[in-house]
């Protein structure tokens, strides 16, 4: 006797109720329901009934046997990786003692003595002009002679200078006076507002406004002007006496 058919049908996971027009749904929310559809779909397709009977007529339950689902969605390969950055050299920076030729792209200088003052004499074309420090404040005069070694003229205080700075022993950097080019010192050797051309050498005097408390560890200059950062210099000022 062929046993009657199973009238209960498998229970299926219910559809999400729709829900009322709201926001555009996000697109985590938009995955998530698509990821929802493709497993309802896998589970429906593999549920298969199978009925058997035996001989007391007794009829077996459904047997639900889920079928493995496979993504063959393709999917876009990841970019290519490029090269890693190559790092960044550090500026190369030649250090010097006082009373040595500290050399700089064509540029040579001798520091000859490094000195601290309350006040700076300027040359204003007709008087003498005593320019002060102030309060808290002081000058660090460092006496220089500069050579031309390169190529092209250059002017060693004015016009951007050689200067790249004055630096204390914290590391602050402190620049070259405004009035530099009225320095008597200056004036006197000519050391401002005429390039000095290859071949010739030019004293130069470098004054700095600093606060009273701090010492001069260093000069920094460049020959190329600041131009090129592998060219700077420096000159040791930490073990100068200063007058």
């Amino acid at each position: 006797m062929i046993p009657p058919k199973p009238t209960d049908e498998p229970v299926l996971p219910a559809a999400p109720v729709p829900a009322p027009a709201g926001p555009r749904p996000s697109r985590r929310a938009a995955v998530l329901a698509v990821v929802w559809t493709v497993l309802v779909a896998g589970v429906s397709s593999g549920i298969t009934v199978a009925v058997v009977g035996n001989s007391d007529g007794v009829t077996a339950a459904p047997v639900v046997r889920p079928s493995i689902w496979q993504d063959t969605r393709t999917y876009p390969a990841d970019p290519p990786q490029g090269p890693e950055a190559e790092p960044v050299p550090s500026p190369t920076v030649k250090g010097y003692a006082i009373g040595e030729k500290a050399k700089s792209s064509g540029a040579t200088v001798v520091v000859k003595k490094v000195r601290e003052s309350a006040t700076v004499t300027l040359d204003d074309f007709e008087t003498d002009k005593i320019l002060k420090a102030g309060v808290g404040a002081k000058f660090a005069i460092v006496e220089t002679t500069v050579y031309n070694d390169g190529t092209e003229p250059f002017d060693p205080v004015c016009g951007g200078g050689i200067s790249q700075g004055l630096i204390d022993a914290e590391g602050r950097t402190f620049d070259l006076i405004s009035d530099a080019y009225l320095v008597k010192a200056n004036q006197k050797a000519d050391a401002c507002g005429e390039a000095m051309q290859p071949g010739f050498k030019r004293d130069a005097v470098f004054v700095y406004k600093i606060p009273a408390d701090v010492r001069p560890a260093g000069w920094t200059f460049s020959g190329s002007r600041g131009m090129d950062e592998d060219d700077l210099a420096v000159v040791n000022l930490a073990d100068s006496s200063m007058s």
